[in-house]
């Protein structure tokens, strides 16, 4: 299954770490392993005016959607 994050992009369930509050990104663990990225094309969108963001396996997306509205969708999904 896949799950919309919003900006017309989709992720694979199966690819998904985690969904976390923005919020969270000021943690400086956090902000240290966003940041740790070396390059543009593993972080997908922008951090400005986002909801939250997405850790796969291969890459973090960040997302205009609300984690708790991304969890629902995953909870449907599984149904």
């Amino acid at each position: 299954m896949f799950l919309h994050i919003g900006n017309s992009r989709v992720v694979s369930l199966e690819d998904i770490v985690g969904i976390f509050n923005m919020e969270l990104q000021e943690n400086p663990t956090n902000l240290q392993f966003l940041e740790s990225f070396p390059t543009e094309k593993d972080i997908k969108g922008s951090r400005e005016s986002k909801n939250s963001f997405i850790v796969t396996t291969k890459k973090v997306f960040y997302s205009p959607i609300s984690p708790l509205t991304l969890q629902l969708r995953v909870e449907k999904n599984q149904i």
